[in-house]
């Protein structure tokens, strides 16, 4: 006689089957060649090989069927069917026009993107620190440049002299470039142009995120939350000083394009998305690339559900592909070209700054509510937390029954997360080794903000649960202005600026594009990179994401001051050398150095000047 089977209830077989299913994809993805290392309530838990998560998976299958092999996966979740596809797809097939309600909500969450960036926005100058955005403002600037005086070279920048294309050294942020390439050559100085793209990428996020909140839900009120989530997202505060990372728009506008073009496919939807894909390729290279990992993990479920016309689909692909790829290969080539001067990264690298589990719970410095500048176990780059009304309102959003919209989301979503584990994660490694362009990338924890655009998508679902539940506008109303102010206050960044110096030191007026300057001190290299932007004259020295510097170099700046590093730099190919007491650490070397300099047989003085009142100085070597 048989034992028999008890009785066990849906939410015990849909708690077994999710187990059976992440053990099972463990495995799969182990046996594929993903390793990870991820924390789990304090444990660190190695995946090194499938053999385990296989036992495991057979083990909770054999469970499984031994109590009830009739009831379907994870019974206690409602799933949606045939009927709510076809409601989706519909609505995004044939997109609401916009109302004046919905002007006036967008309104709304373009200035509430503005509020914690006022004080920038009213000194438009300043700067969070003296160094990203400066290497932004001498980006800028480069194309510029270049773009008139010698466009067959313009990734030629004029740092690490004689290298060529130090340009793709880093990422060339070519869209804000082109923006930005009017106001410089119209004489505006770079830094203010560049700080400027930086704040229009504030309302910007607010109103695309807006854009992608309404589509997704057709309310308008989860449309001004989830803009007001994607302006403030925590990721701009941990990147305030980095200009491409926050042009991250595009991503929630290819969501939308993306999903209207399985809605409707057609060249024009197709077009759309390209274009989606293409501008956040060349905003930033590091974010184009993530999206399109993103958005393919994202749509994969509609593509699946909707059913949708095949032939119609590839044709729209077809023209989306036609779109980009002009962007792709005018950006892509050159990096390709340049990759004997760049190298790639090494697993050392990357492994450093690959996120853990629990970087998702560090809050970075400028999130005024959380933040702790040099917190115990935070590191740069992987201050990863969401914010607790992003979490509670996504948390909302994925509360079965699920759309097939919250399903994209948390498949991409946590596609993204996996990803922005990278070396740690189940499944970087085999991209690592597969393409030169995830060997390229040395901070995958930056795939964050693609699963801060899941949580945000999720994030409007729930507040639209919220608002179909509320009897009236009026009440309809109140409700999304009470959770805009606390989604203001729990998401306030405090960008903490600091007063950089006007004016270029007056020894420039002397430098000619003929010169090769070594310019010292040794540190401030994204000073001497922004003040070269008044002769562009080529430099040693410089800074990059790729750092190019020659053993010459590196010989004399451990040398400095000591009169043997100037033979150092010659031998790395200067010609001048500059010295400015106002970049100095130290305010007791500026006296030594000069002695040196002025005695030194191999240097001849050309120009000094004084600059936030030091001495400044521009030497000829003989």
């Amino acid at each position: 006689m048989g034992s028999k089977r008890p009785a066990v209830s849906d939410g015990v077989l849909t708690i077994l089957d999710i187990a059976l299913v992440a053990a099972a994809g463990g495995a799969l993805a182990s046996w594929f060649g993903a390793r990870g290392r991820f924390e789990i309530a304090g444990a660190l838990v190695t995946v090194r090989s499938p053999t385990n998560l296989i036992i495991a998976s057979l083990l909770l299958g054999g469970i499984r069927y031994w109590l009830d092999r009739k009831r379907r996966l994870v019974p206690a979740i409602p799933l949606p069917g045939r009927p709510s596809f076809e409601i989706d797809r519909a609505r995004f097939a044939s997109p609401e026009p916009w109302s004046p309600r919905t002007v006036a909500c967008a309104a709304a969450a373009v200035l509430g993107s503005l509020v914690w960036i006022m004080p920038h926005v009213l000194h438009p100058r300043m700067v969070p620190d003296p160094g990203d955005p400066l290497f932004s403002a001498w980006r800028i600037a480069r194309v510029a440049h270049q773009l008139v005086h010698d466009p067959s070279h313009l990734f030629d920048g004029n740092i690490f002299h004689p290298l060529p294309y130090t340009l793709t050294l880093s990422d060339a942020t070519f869209l804000q470039a082109m923006l930005g390439a009017p106001f410089v050559l119209g004489g505006v100085d770079p830094l203010l142009v560049a700080n400027i793209l930086t704040l229009v990428a504030f309302p910007a996020c607010g109103l695309a995120f807006f854009i992608a909140g309404w589509r997704v839900t057709g309310d308008p009120y989860a449309g001004v939350i989830a803009g007001l989530l994607g302006a403030w997202y925590p990721f701009h505060g941990e990147h305030y000083s980095h200009l491409e990372l926050q042009w991250i728009m595009f991503a929630p506008l290819a969501i939308v394009a993306g999903l209207r073009l399985l809605a409707d496919p057609r060249p024009k939807t197709g077009a759309l998305f390209g274009a989606a894909i293409a501008l956040q390729w060349l905003a930033s290279m590091y974010l184009g690339v993530m999206l399109a990992m993103f958005a393919a993990a994202f749509l994969l479920p509609m593509a699946i559900a909707w059913r949708v016309p095949a032939r119609r689909t590839l044709v729209a692909a077809a023209v989306a592909a036609a779109v980009a790829a002009p962007a792709f290969a005018g950006l892509g080539i050159p990096y390709m070209k340049a990759r004997s001067v760049r190298g790639e990264r090494t697993m050392k690298e990357v492994l450093d700054l690959s996120a853990l589990g629990s970087d998702y719970g560090h809050a970075p410095a400028k999130l005024a509510n959380y933040g702790r500048p040099g917190a115990r176990g935070h590191i740069a780059e992987r201050e990863l937390f969401p914010g607790t009304s992003t979490l509670v309102l996504a948390a909302a959003g994925a509360v079965p029954p699920l759309p097939l919209v919250s399903i994209g989301a948390l498949f991409g979503g946590a596609s993204a997360f996996d990803w922005s584990l990278g070396l740690n994660g189940l499944s970087y490694r085999r991209l690592y080794h597969a393409h030169a362009v995830f060997r390229g990338m040395r901070v995958t924890a930056r795939f964050s903000v693609m699963v801060g655009t899941a949580l945000i998508v999720l994030g409007a679902i729930g507040v639209a649960r919220l608002m179909r539940r509320l009897p009236g506008p009026r009440s309809r109303a109140a409700a999304c202005a009470a959770l805009a102010l606390l989604v203001l206050f729990d998401l306030r960044l405090d960008p903490r600026l600091q007063v950089y110096p006007e004016g270029i030191p007056p020894i420039y007026a002397s430098v000619t594009p003929d010169m090769v300057l070594i310019e010292l001190p040794v540190d401030p290299q994204f000073d001497f990179m922004y003040f070269s932007t008044t002769h562009w004259a080529p430099l040693v020295g410089g800074y990059s994401g790729y750092p190019k510097y020659s053993d010459p170099l590196m010989w004399g700046w451990k040398a400095w001051p000591a009169p043997e590093s100037l033979d150092h730099f010659r031998h790395a190919g200067a010609t001048h050398l500059t010295y400015n007491c106002a970049l100095e650490e130290f305010p007791w070397r500026c006296d030594i150095a000069l002695q040196m300099l002025d005695a030194a047989p191999q240097l001849e003085l050309v120009a000094s000047g004084l600059w936030q009142g030091k001495q400044t100085r521009l030497y000829r070597y003989k």
